[in-house]
């Protein structure tokens, strides 16, 4: 297909190249960055490209990707209506300074690196705390990934960060695999036994580098029942291929092609103190710990290119180099020079996830809209050529708090939240009498669990397999069957204390009525066709309550819903 050059990809290539930051040879902004690289290659090949999106639709996917959930109806309605030229700019800003963002933040990366695995000695609400912690604190993503590289449990300021490795029970294999594929983007299973039959960049020798960091590395338990990380003293590890077993080779510890020094100390001398059984084993020298200092460093840049690249896909719906995990020659990024920028452009920033986020979002390229002209095939625009913009599926988490948002139920949650504590000590006051009335921060941590159950009920039905990463939107019938059964939204949709039905109940006017409903659920303003059909809906059924409820309930089980535009 030919197609002429759109105005505005023309207007941008000028801006770029006529800033005052090209004339002067400063740093242009991340965002112009983002957009040269993109519209260069749409240009090359001429690719098709998606309209802006409207303002209702760009609300509404950067409220999701920057905070975890949908804005509310008061919100979307002064964003859609207002004039002001940087409104998208100030609301990212806005997003970012929120106390969202570090909670949403920290759902992304507990999911990101623990794959949904059930908690054995840290507590995801302790996880994400320390997590949602950290990036209120804005703390640099390599000082972070240091921390949880380098946890041993015994501090308990840092103790939720142990995790990573407690939560593996400190496996060696599950953790090569794990910190290959999750901290570097290179999937290292399959070079186990044998270099990797079909990539030459994943070898033997790499697999089993990365092992000597962690195959000394064991669960101690403490006196006071706790378990924690000890470390036995390793230099090196024998390993020969499945193919030549009798050709055995060594190596010391190793990051891909880097080999690291580990210093020797006298026979009786390696450990700060001579460990036991009742005596944790902590060697002078830790691997672990280099472990922790080296990986997330400038010195292994494979670290940065590798939380670029899910930081991108996080935002953009896919990674530059895709899949997340197979970094190598044979799967070059879709955007070589940009993806080397932007990894430059984060070593620089001091890995600040913040700036970066801010970037892609304030960029053309984010704020495409995701569907393509009338006259223009999907299949005529490559996925990876951020043409258009990508759709994702609500994770379980957004979908529950966009539920709730969406729905107004918060008054209607504390009231189910109320019944089900009420229930549970009332079954426990008929068994032990003599138990004393519970304290606030008990009541609190009550109240807690119990909104974290309702949540799980949502990680069961739409989450990916434990130990398995998030997968691609695939809506089922027992997501539909949930939907419309589960007692959490079935208690929702209905008129409650203070929830949208409710609000619906006592409106007269079917366009407010309507138009509450769609800024509402879907971020939005209906269209006339909208507007007709829900009148039509309301005036054909004589039970107002159970029309409106209805009504509701659809927009909830759309795609539209379902799906971050």
């Amino acid at each position: 297909m030919t197609l002429p050059l759109p105005h505005r990809i023309v207007s941008l290539l000028l801006v770029i190249v006529f800033s005052p930051a090209a004339a002067f040879g400063e740093e242009a902004p991340l965002h112009e960055l983002i957009d040269r690289h993109v519209e260069t290659r749409i240009t090359e090949h001429r690719i098709p490209v998606a309209e802006p999106a409207p303002d209702a639709e760009f609300l509404r996917r950067v409220s999701l990707d920057l905070t975890g959930v949908i804005p509310d109806a008061d919100t979307a309605r002064a964003f859609i209506t207002a004039s002001d030229r940087e409104k998208r700019a100030r609301l990212i800003d806005r997003l970012l300074a929120s106390d969202a963002w570090p909670r949403h933040m920290a759902r992304v990366f507990d999911v990101m690196l623990m794959e949904r695995r059930p908690d054995k000695y840290v507590t995801t609400p302790e996880w994400r705390d320390w997590l949602a912690k950290s990036f209120a604190e804005e703390k640099p993503l390599n000082v972070l990934v240091s921390e949880i590289l380098g946890a041993d449990g015994v501090d308990e300021e840092k103790r939720p960060a142990a995790k990573f490795y407690l939560d593996r029970a400190v496996d060696k294999d599950t953790l090569v695999k794990d910190i290959g594929r999750l901290f570097l983007g290179i999937n290292l299973q399959c070079a186990q036994c044998h270099d990797h039959p079909d990539i030459d960049d994943y070898l033997h020798q790499y697999y089993h580098g990365l092992s000597v960091f962690v195959a000394g590395s064991k669960t101690f338990k403490q006196p006071d029942g706790k378990f924690v990380l000890q470390e036995t003293v390793m230099r090196e590890v024998e390993f020969a291929s499945v193919f030549e077993p009798d050709s055995t080779r060594k190596t010391g510890p190793r990051l891909i092609e880097a080999l690291m020094e580990v210093p020797s100390f006298p026979e009786g001398e390696e450990y700060v103190e001579k460990p036991s059984r009742t005596v944790r084993s902590v060697p002078k020298f830790s691997l672990r710990k280099l472990l922790a200092k080296r990986l997330p460093a400038d010195e292994t840049p494979e670290f940065a290119r590798n939380m670029v690249n899910r930081l991108w896909a996080m935002m953009m719906g896919r990674g530059l180099v895709h899949p997340l995990d197979m970094h190598h020659a044979g799967n070059p990024p879709s955007h070589p020079e940009l993806m080397d920028e932007l990894t430059s452009r984060f070593v620089s920033s001091g890995y600040d996830v913040k700036e970066l986020l801010r970037g892609i979002a304030l960029s053309s390229a984010y704020q495409r809209s995701s569907l393509l002209p009338d006259d223009v095939a999907s299949e005529s625009v490559p996925v990876d050529s951020y043409a258009v913009a990508i759709m994702k599926g609500l994770s379980p988490e957004q979908l529950f708090e966009s539920l709730l948002i969406g729905t107004q139920s918060a008054g209607v949650l504390e009231q189910q939240i109320d019944e089900a504590l009420a229930e549970i000590e009332e079954g426990a006051s008929a068994e032990q009498p003599e138990l004393e009335e519970p304290n606030p921060e008990q009541v609190a941590e009550a109240r807690a669990a119990e909104r974290l159950r309702r949540v799980a009920e949502f990680v069961t039905v739409f989450g990916s397999v434990p130990g398995q990463p998030e997968g691609e939107f695939s809506a089922s019938l027992p997501q539909a069957l949930f939907l419309a059964n589960s007692e959490t939204v079935s208690e929702w949709t209905p008129p409650g204390p203070g929830n949208l039905a409710t609000v619906l109940m006592t409106t007269d006017d079917q366009k407010t009525l309507t138009e509450q409903l769609y800024l509402s659920t879907l971020s939005r303003l209906p269209t006339a066709d909208e507007l007709e059909l829900v009148g039509e809906f309301l005036g054909e059924n004589d039970d107002r309550s159970k029309a409106i409820t209805a009504l509701i309930w659809s927009q909830l089980a759309s795609a539209e819903f379902r799906l971050n535009h």
